[in-house]
C-alpha cells in the first residue's frame, strides 16, 4: 500500500481507501447480491491489505452504512481512518452539530476522524457551518475538517470562513473520464489539500466489464450519462490503452485505472467494493509501478474522448425502465 499525508498534517492516510455508498442503497442494488455480511468482510480485507481510509455517510442508506462500518470495525477501531459527512439540508450550526452526533452513535465510536461537508448549500451561509465544525474540533467530537462536492471557489470560502482550523481536504467525483474539478483544485491550491476521487472508476465503466451491448441493471448507473451505448462504445480507446498497460504489469484494466490517479502525491481513491474480492483487487492496485509516461498517456487518450452528456441524459429514462423490470 502507498500512503500520503492528509492536507498539510501528518496524519498518514492509505492512497487507496474504501467508499461504502453501496451499502444500504438498494439503488446500488443492495439485497440482490450482496449485503451485510459481503460488504464487512470487504471492509475487513481491505484494512487486512494496508487500506486505512474508510469513508461514508448520514445519506448512505438512510445512516445503514455508517451502522455497517462501524460493526465492521469494531475492534480494529486503532487501525483505521473513519471519513463522514453531513448532508446539506442538516448543515446549519445546529443542524451539523446533531448530525455529528446521530453519527457518533450509529458508527459506535467516540471521534470521526474526518468530518465532510456532503454538498454546498447555497441556502446555508457557509460561516454557519464551518462554525459548528470548529466546535466540533474543540469538543473532541473530530478531528479534521473536509469538504465533498466543493469548487475550488467554494472550497476557498468556505477556508476563509474558519477562524483555528484548516480544511484538509475535498471529496470530489475524479476519474480518467472526469478531470476537470480536480485540475482546478490542483490549480488553485497544489498539494496543500487532499483530493479524495470518488468514482474513480467511473462506476465501474474503466474495468471493462461493460459494453454495449452489456450494460449495468442497477438505477444509479442507469442514470448516469456514461452508460449510453453510444458513450460506452466511444470509450474504447481508453479501454484498449488501459489494457496494454495492464498487460506489461500483470494487473488488470481497472487497477491501472485506480493507479494512474494516484500518481499524484495528493489524491486518495476511494472505490467501492461489494465483496472481499473486490476490495482486495482495489487494493492491489496500489502496488502497480506505472512509469511518469504510462500515466500522461493513460489522461491524454481520456482527454480525446468526447462522449456525449446530452445524448446520455437523454437516453438515461430508457435506461432506468430497463433496469427496474
Amino acid at each position: 500500500m502507498l500512503y500520503t499525508t492528509l492536507g498539510r498534517t501528518s496524519e498518514r492516510v492509505s492512497k487507496i481507501g474504501i467508499g461504502t455508498w453501496q451499502i444500504g442503497s438498494r439503488e446500488w442494488g443492495w439485497g440482490r447480491g450482496y449485503g451485510e455480511e459481503q460488504v464487512i468482510e470487504a471492509i475487513r480485507r481491505a484494512v487486512e491489505l494496508g487500506v486505512n481510509l474508510i469513508d461514508t455517510a448520514e445519506i448512505y442508506g438512510g445512516g445503514y452504512s455508517e451502522v455497517v462500518v462501524g460493526k465492521a470495525i469494531r475492534d480494529i477501531r486503532d487501525r483505521v481512518l473513519i471519513a463522514t459527512k453531513v448532508w446539506p439540508t442538516h448543515a446549519t450550526y445546529n443542524g451539523t452539530i446533531k448530525a455529528c452526533e446521530r453519527s457518533l452513535r450509529r458508527l459506535g465510536v467516540d471521534v470521526i476522524d474526518l468530518y465532510q461537508v456532503h454538498w454546498p448549500n447555497p441556502f446555508v451561509p457557509i460561516s454557519s457551518t464551518m462554525r459548528a465544525m470548529e466546535e466540533l474540533v474543540r469538543r473532541g467530537m473530530i478531528r479534521y475538517i473536509g469538504v465533498s462536492n466543493f469548487s475550488a471557489s467554494q472550497l476557498e470560502r468556505a477556508q476563509n470562513a474558519l477562524k483555528r482550523e484548516e480544511i484538509v481536504s475535498d471529496q470530489i467525483e475524479y476519474s480518467l473520464l472526469k478531470t476537470r474539478a480536480a485540475e482546478e483544485l490542483f490549480e488553485r491550491f497544489g498539494d496543500s489539500i487532499t483530493v479524495i476521487a470518488y468514482s474513480p472508476l467511473a462506476q465501474g465503466l474503466l474495468t471493462g466489464k461493460y459494453s454495449p451491448d452489456n450494460l449495468p441493471r442497477d438505477a444509479v448507473r442507469a442514470i448516469n450519462p456514461l452508460f449510453d451505448p453510444h458513450n460506452v462504445r466511444r470509450i474504447g480507446p481508453l479501454l484498449e490503452r488501459l489494457r496494454e498497460v495492464a498487460s506489461r504489469h500483470g494487473a488488470t484494466p481497472d487497477q491501472v485505472a485506480l493507479r494512474a490517479l494516484i500518481h499524484r502525491r495528493n489524491v486518495v481513491a476511494i472505490p467501492g467494493a461489494k465483496d472481499a474480492r473486490q476490495a482486495e483487487r482495489n487494493a492491489l492496485a496500489a502496488d502497480v509501478e506505472l512509469t511518469d509516461q504510462e500515466v500522461e498517456e493513460l489522461f491524454a487518450v481520456a482527454k480525446s474522448i468526447r462522449v456525449s452528456r446530452l445524448r446520455g441524459y437523454l437516453s438515461a429514462p430508457i435506461r432506468l425502465a430497463r433496469a427496474l423490470l
